[in-house]
């Protein structure tokens, strides 16, 4: 460019000038020339190479990129230096395209920014680029790059953006980085660096933004980020950062925004942080940070956003936090808070979004609040909050989401939350109320989540209710609310939770719940409902959990029931339904809760059962079933975890040694049948079990020593009223977390181990009506009589002289009349209560 406007101030002299310079200056006017060609040259390839790389272009953003009819400063995304036509700016974000970044890029040597953000680019990011010395911003922001940071970059001194956030990013932050001393923002957010935060990121004076979120960051903050005073906005959150928050922090006087959340800080809150008075938003929340909430961040007065849930703070709420009149979310949730919440807290004029749940917090919710007419969303649940809601929560015209759970709160629902027209959620749940659902309710059209469960309310289901269209979860279980279900019931067709169980709700099963067509959990359990279940539930075709357990229903179960294949839990327990079902039952293979127990169901248990490959529980006990257990279908509910309870039929064959394929279940009931036959070996592989009973059946033989070892979480066994014989095994002492075991009306023959006595946790032994001898153990549980049950083992003898016991043998081979007595009245008294 020299040599050309230089040979253009010659042309205006003399002709013989002209041609004397032209003579002389010839040849290196050409190799000026073919010099900046050459270089335009390698340009124009760097360019091509870079198209070349890209697999596919959906938008043809690189279709006029073609040297031959465009030249390359007029591409798209292009531009060039108006002098030099050196490229300066490559721009092509948005654009869809597909590929990797060129190594070519390299020779660019006067690309000031290259923006290839919001792209699908994938590979490294090319060392190269570290030539691009004139660089100014780099960025590569939402692509799907991989690998390392190039450690090059380092040498891009004028670079003042660099963003590399959301994409697959590994290895550590460079500290070469730290080099770039004219940075003004740095994101890495949104990929997998590890590592830990470099020491001297704090020589980066000049940088306003500093972003490395949701990575994998270890390690603490340094202390030197305070040197950052330009620092506008900080964010570490989302990694797995320890330590202490630096005081250092204080620094930050233009700071608007810092954000640590979810990272595992321990330590105080610095109180420095209160003078960042710039601040709009803090947060520090999903961390370990202990201690109080310190005072000095009532000096935030610009303050909008402070999010402080999940740590362990354990002070009181101070009041200096309600100065702040800027301040829109308070959430101070899922710490150790106490106190009361104060009624100063009306001064917070902005305020939105208030979150106190799950704290330690008493006193009455203050009258004052209602006055926050600006507020969304508050929840004080999982607190000891006492007294009333306020009468005058209909104030807060703004409200959507309502949450007191799990307090001690009194007194009845107030009239006026029908004024609340905008609120969605209500949850009132687990507290004291009393008095009836409040009329009008039909006013809340924007109602979806209507929870008041665990409490003492009363009275009928008000009509207006069923008006509430939008309502998708409505919970009143537990409460003492009757009368009829209505059929206006059918009117909530947006409903995906019904749950009205645990009431005194009367009448039949109204058939217009079979048009809630959205249900996934209908739970009308623990009332008074009779009648039959309507064939009209058949049609909720999403139905995943189907609860009518405890009620006065009767009749047979309609068979298009069983076509709900979406069902996962069925319970029908404790009612009075009649008829063979189980092969119907087959049907539902997604079920993984059965429990039909105390009906009077009757056939047999069908093989067919054995498709219910995803039961974790089944319950079939109480009802008239006969037959036998087949192998087959127990080992399809391998996967079998809660418990299997076939007890109190009429059940008869051998217990099937695949009940050894249960692994994972934790309690099997068989109890009360017609079974005969040993016990299975094969128990010894349901490793996870804690309770087994097979009582009051007609087994006979030795109990297998060989099942106990293995199964060493067993807390409670029972053998008894069976027709057992031989020694009790020595093995069974091994079960040091038994607290029961009986082995009661058998024909155990041999000697009460001794290592029973050293069970620490055993409660309750019952050996009595066997066949048992020799000398009781005197230790551990043989020491608290109303424990033991030992009568009806004639040849037992309870003293520790093993001469007397012998000659008492002899003599009688009985224990005493009166010690006979004594144990006989204690081990009644046991089994009794």
């Amino acid at each position: 460019m020299q040599v050309e406007l230089h040979a253009h101030r010659i042309i205006s002299t003399s002709k013989l000038s002209m041609i004397f310079k032209t003579f002389v200056f010839l040849p290196f006017l050409v190799l000026g020339v073919l010099s900046a060609d050459s270089s335009l040259k390698d340009e124009v390839d760097a360019l091509e190479h870079f198209k070349n790389s890209i697999t596919d272009d959906p938008i043809a953003a690189l279709l006029d990129w073609n040297a031959d009819s465009i030249h390359h400063c007029n591409w798209t995304g292009i531009q060039c230096d108006g002098i030099s036509q050196r490229v300066v700016s490559i721009s092509l974000q948005q654009t869809q395209l597909k590929g990797q970044i060129s190594p070519f890029l390299g020779n660019l040597s006067s690309l000031q920014v290259l923006d290839l953000s919001y792209n699908s680019l994938t590979g490294n990011i090319p060392s190269h680029l570290g030539y691009c010395t004139q660089l100014i911003t780099l960025s590569l922001y939402t692509n799907s790059l991989s690998g390392p940071i190039p450690l090059e970059l380092g040498n891009l001194r004028n670079l003042q953006i660099l963003d590399l956030g959301n994409n697959s990013l590994s290895g550590i932050i460079p500290e070469s980085l730290c080099n770039i001393t004219s940075m003004l923002e740095l994101s890495l957010d949104d990929n997998k660096l590890n590592g830990s935060i470099p020491d001297r990121i704090g020589d980066l004076i000049n940088l306003q933004q500093l972003g490395a979120y949701n990575n994998l960051l270890q390690g603490s903050i340094p202390i030197s980020v305070g040197n950052l005073k330009e620092l506008l906005a900080l964010d570490f959150s989302q990694n797995q950062l320890t330590g202490i928050i630096p005081r250092e922090i204080g620094n930050f006087s233009n700071l608007q925004v810092l954000q640590l959340f979810e990272n595992s800080l321990s330590g105080k809150i610095p109180p420095e942080i209160g003078d960042c008075t710039n601040l709009s938003a803090l947060n520090l929340y999903s961390n370990k940070l202990v201690g109080s909430i310190p005072p000095e961040l009532g000096n935030l007065m610009g303050l909008q956003v402070l999010r402080l849930y999940k740590n362990q703070l354990n002070s009181t709420i101070p009041n200096s936090l309600f100065k702040l009149q800027s301040l829109m979310v308070l959430q101070l949730s899922g710490n150790n808070l106490t106190g009361n919440v104060s009624s100063d807290i009306s001064s917070l004029k902005s305020l939105q979004s208030l979150t106190l749940h799950q704290n330690s917090l008493t006193g009455e919710i203050p009258a004052s609040i209602t006055r926050l007419v600006n507020l969304t969303y508050l929840t004080i649940s999982l607190n000891s909050i006492t007294g009333v809601i306020p009468s005058s929560i209909g104030s807060l015209h703004n409200l959507r989401n309502l949450s007191l759970s799990n307090n001690l709160l009194e007194g009845s629902i107030p009239s006026s939350i029908t004024n609340c027209t905008n609120i969605r959620r209500i949850d009132i749940a687990n507290n004291r109320m009393t008095g009836e659902l409040p009329q009008g309710l039909q006013k809340l059209s924007n109602l979806t989540y209507l929870v008041v469960s665990n409490n003492r309310m009363l009275g009928r289901i008000p009509d207006d209710l069923f008006n509430c269209s939008g309502l998708v979860v409505l919970d009143i279980a537990f409460n003492n609310f009757s009368g009829l279900l209505k059929p206006s019931i059918g009117k909530l067709y947006n409903l995906q939770i019904l749950q009205i169980h645990g009431n005194s709700f009367s009448g039949s099963l109204p058939g217009e719940i079979g048009s809630l067509s959205n249900l996934i959990l209908l739970n009308l359990g623990q009332n008074q409902f009779s009648g039959a279940i309507p064939v009209e539930f058949s049609n909720i075709s999403y139905l995943q959990s189907l609860l009518l357990g405890n009620n006065n229903l009767e009749g047979k179960i309609p068979e298009e029931i069983f076509e709900l294949k979406q069902l996962t839990e069925l319970y029908l327990m404790n009612n009075n339904f009649v008829g063979s079902v189980l092969d119907s039952v087959s049907k539902l293979e997604m079920l993984s809760l059965l429990d039909v127990s105390g009906n009077r169901f009757n056939g047999s248990i069908p093989e067919s059962m054995r498709k219910l490959k995803k039961l974790i529980l089944i319950d079939l006990s109480h009802n008239t079933l006969t037959g036998s257990i087949s192998g087959s279908m127990i080992a399809g509910m391998k996967n079998l975890q809660i418990y299997l309870n076939f007890s109190n039929n009429f059940l008869t064959g051998n217990i099937p040694t695949e009940l050894g394929k249960l692994e994972m279940v934790e309690a099997i009931d068989i109890s009360n049948n017609n079974l005969s036959g040993g016990i299975p070996v094969t128990l010894q592989s349901c490793i996870n079990m804690k309770s087994l009973d097979l009582s009051g059946n007609q087994l006979s033989g030795s109990i297998p020593q060989e099942i106990f070892p293995p199964l060493d979480q067993l807390t409670s066994i029972n053998f008894s009223k069976n027709q057992l014989d031989g020694d009790i095994p020595e093995s069974m002492a091994n079960l040091v977390d038994l607290t029961s075991v009986d082995l009661s009306h058998n024909k155990m023959k041999g000697l009460i181990p001794e290592s029973f006595g050293n069970i620490l946790v055993l409660k309750h032994l019952d050996l009595s009506f066997n066949q048992l001898e020799g000398r009781v153990p005197d230790t551990g549980i043989f020491r608290n009589t109303s424990a033991v049950a030992l009568q009806g083992n004639p040849s037992l003898c309870l003293t520790n002289n093993t001469k007397l016991c012998a000659s008492s043998n002899k003599s009688n081979h009985s224990l005493s009349n009166k010690t006979l007595l004594i144990l006989s009245i204690l081990g009644s008294l046991v089994i009794f209560f």
